[in-house]
């Protein structure tokens, strides 16, 4: 992930923004420290779903489950 300080996003916002929504995740920067993230808001979407205590537990139920062997086969789901 590329960085960028808050002065140079200030003077650059708009390109910045451009190039977030084609890809791009920048770790901004205040006075050499990371300070925030921009990031599509697709990847941001996925970070918080993936660590929502709701999909953490249903992680856990299942891999308990695939470690006591108890796990469905997919032809067998409908």
């Amino acid at each position: 992930m590329a960085e960028i300080g808050v002065k140079e996003l200030k003077a650059t916002a708009s390109a910045v923004i451009n190039e977030v929504e084609g890809g791009a995740a920048y770790v901004v920067t205040k006075r050499g420290r990371p300070a925030a993230v921009l990031m599509p808001i697709e990847q941001a979407e996925d970070r918080v779903l993936a660590n929502a205590d709701e999909y953490i537990r249903m992680r856990r139920q299942a891999r308990a489950s695939y470690a006591r062997r108890t796990t469905a086969d997919l032809k067998d789901l409908d």
